[in-house]
């Protein structure tokens, strides 16, 4: 009896040695990471704030999908289904009064490797109406983060709904007026220095109508530093952006500096309702209405915030909108 109670004593203790050496593994690359994210800050020239334009993109296209995963931890994706799901509805209510024949047209800026863009094209496929020519538009400044995007699109075999094309969120140029039924934009407004230029551009092509069928709707999904009320998971999240993803972003891509660029563009990025004072306080020029006559000078497009989804313990957000018509106060 004492010989097998020596021998359990003794397991146990090999057992809880065994343990803390199991958390020792899993608790070391964290202080490594920190150690570099660091390094990287004092060793690597703050980037300007226009440097996530589609040059920068360029360089890490080919691994860009890779990298954000990891990052993400495999989450990105259902993020993305969610935003879908906001634009979309949940069993594609966006094309319900397509029977008709009337085409829905969705618009997906920043569309990247079209990750978003294929899921639109994909509940497209699923919902539309036989009758109506459906599409779903990508635009993105990169042109190798589109030559992905091409692929992904053809593998999929969506290309006679999706198409890709090089354009910028703030010079819509090719797009005309009141044309889009919805439009997505993710991971991409924080990289665009005048976001009100942006959101203007949006509101202009996007469909305004008087009645609530024919609302348009903007969905824009952006990331943001947990406040100090999202508890102790926003608290990991925070330090996670701010150390892991530029340690690992760097290593695994071979750009330090676009990783340290993503992590100081989502510091610098307004919180959630900042984000909404600015989607619901610009004052975008309105140069004719649908019946191409121009409009009173007292008109103004902004939009009208009607949710906000927070995911990952606040750490990202997603703004669904709609695009409004008001009129400036006469004193």
């Amino acid at each position: 009896m004492a010989s097998k109670s020596k021998k359990s004593k003794s397991d146990a203790k090999s057992s809880a040695s065994s343990t803390s050496w199991y958390y020792l593994l899993a608790i070391l690359p964290v202080p490594l990471l920190f150690l570099a994210s660091q390094l990287l800050q004092t060793t690597i020239s703050s980037p300007s704030a226009d440097h996530g334009s589609g040059t920068m993109f360029d360089l890490i296209a080919t691994r860009y999908d890779f990298i954000n995963r990891a990052l993400a931890l495999n989450l990105d994706m259902s993020w993305r289904h969610r935003l879908v799901k906001e634009i979309v509805g949940a069993e594609g209510e966006i094309f319900a009064n397509n029977g008709d024949g009337e085409s829905i047209k969705l618009l997906d800026l920043a569309t990247g490797t079209a990750d978003v863009a294929i899921l639109l094209g994909k509940a497209t496929a699923r919902y539309n109406s036989p009758s109506a020519d459906s599409t779903v538009l990508g635009l993105d400044p990169s042109q190798n983060m589109l030559n992905v995007g091409v692929t992904k699109v053809n593998q999929a075999d969506l290309s006679n709904i999706v198409s890709l094309q090089l354009g910028d969120a703030r010079k819509l140029d090719s797009l005309k007026d009141n044309t889009f039924n919805a439009a997505t934009m993710s991971f991409g407004i924080r990289n665009v220095p005048e976001k009100e230029i942006a959101l203007c551009e949006i509101h202009r092509v996007l469909k305004k109508g008087s009645s609530p069928t024919v609302e348009s709707k903007l969905a824009i999904m952006e990331f943001s530093e947990p406040g100090p009320d999202t508890g102790i998971m926003g608290s990991l999240a925070r330090i996670f952006i701010r150390h892991v993803v530029p340690a690992v972003g760097a290593m695994l891509s071979g750009h330090p500096k676009e990783y340290m660029h993503l992590q100081k563009s989502i510091k610098e990025f307004p919180s959630p309702p900042d984000f909404v004072a600015l989607m619901e306080g610009v004052k975008c020029p309105i140069k004719g209405g649908d019946d191409g006559e121009e409009l009173d000078i007292d008109t103004f497009g902004s939009f009208r915030v009607k949710e906000v989804v927070n995911l990952n313990f606040g750490s990202v957000q997603i703004y669904v909108a709609t695009p409004i018509l008001n009129k400036y106060v006469k004193e």
